[in-house]
């Protein structure tokens, strides 16, 4: 089968060959920088979906099987889902060698994954054809090396749910602000520096992941942001907190590299769902006392920071149901305060302490 497949990716560039090499004879070196976009086309060449009578010819057109309908769904075989009209609704490519572009063909396509699984002749991107899939598309799934989003991301109206994890995801284009439907976007252990500022476009986003971005220092291109209920940095080196983000239920950022909690009290402002804020293993050497004013605010994990002292104000939250206080540097005398006075303000709150 890798034989097979091989000999049609050298028929591939070997006609591609040819095609430059006449273009080279017709218009000179020259031609070569001056259209740079012509000879990319002609190299990949153009995606023609006419050939293909149905989904299930499409399918067959593939250099691997596909398991259709499976009964049951191993993470690591390719499968396809149709529905009634035999279309093909949902696919997942998994273990190959690349991804076909006959895959941009199907009309009926709403969940894509690629697991494992390289695109062909992209360079680690994922082609621009993925726009092809734009009228029908609602969910993407890519769990491999990809450092790089075309543009054309953003005519994927229709997607309410992006996963890209361990691939190694550079940048996000500007572009990814034009996805208006988006609820959930899953960007873990990626290398993102930054995120644009056409985010704050995402008018759906609620569940943002982050995790696991070594490269990412700042989110304050989120800051304002209208409806994000979840947001996880984890293992990210952010030294500030977001601000004003007034949806906002739960944020994990366990080992950043916060310092201090200025601007807490504007998160969650504008919703009375219980709050879980988790800052464990950041550098916090000092709470506001504004933390007072965060609505319901239910956990609180101050695990493994620098802290010394916690503000009186801490002792006004009655909605406290679990704080997490344990190696910090807080003295024994004062830590045995703190317990009291929390035995008598949140007697029933779960606190975990040196």
């Amino acid at each position: 089968m890798k034989q097979i497949i091989n000999m049609r990716y050298l028929l591939t560039i070997l006609t591609s060959i040819q095609l430059i090499a006449g273009y080279i004879i017709k218009t000179g070196p020259s031609g070569i920088m001056n259209n740079h976009r012509y000879l990319t086309k002609i190299f990949f060449l153009e995606l023609d979906c006419s050939k293909y009578l149905n989904d299930e010819d499409i399918i067959h057109s593939f250099p691997f099987p596909v398991h259709m309908n499976p009964a049951i769904q191993n993470t690591e075989t390719t499968f396809a889902q149709m529905n009634d009209k035999y279309n093909v609704i949902s696919l997942k490519i998994a273990y190959e060698e690349c991804v076909p572009s006959s895959i941009y063909c199907l009309k009926s396509l709403s969940l894509l994954k690629i697991v494992n699984t390289n695109f062909c002749y992209s360079n680690q991107r994922l082609p621009a054809d993925i726009e092809r899939l734009a009228s029908t598309l609602t969910e993407l799934y890519i769990d491999t090396k990809m450092t790089h989003l075309p543009n054309e991301i953003g005519k994927l109206k229709r997607l309410h749910k992006i996963s890209i994890v361990n691939a190694g995801l550079e940048s996000l284009p500007n572009s990814i602000g034009d996805l208006s439907l988006l609820i959930f976007l899953i960007l873990t252990n990626n290398s993102l520096s930054s995120l644009p500022t056409t985010m704050t476009n995402l008018r759906s986003l609620q569940h943002l992941k982050l995790s696991d971005n070594p490269n990412l220092r700042s989110i304050e291109s989120l800051n304002g942001y209208p409806s994000l209920q979840f947001l996880d940095t984890r293992n990210c080196p952010i030294k500030i907190l977001p601000k004003n983000l007034p949806q906002l239920m739960a944020l994990y950022m366990t080992n950043n590299k916060l310092k201090h909690l200025n601007g807490i009290e504007s998160l969650g402002k504008a919703t009375d769902g219980k709050k879980t804020f988790d800052f464990d293993g950041n550098r916090i050497k000092t709470i506001t006392p504004r933390i007072s004013y965060v609505r319901k605010l239910s956990q609180l994990n101050l695990r493994c920071n620098l802290l010394e002292v916690l503000p009186t104000n801490i002792f006004n939250i009655s909605t406290l149901e679990l704080l997490d206080i344990k190696s910090n540097h807080i003295p024994d005398r004062d830590l045995k305060k703190y317990i009291a006075k929390f035995n008598v303000t949140n007697p029933n709150m779960k606190l975990f302490h040196d």
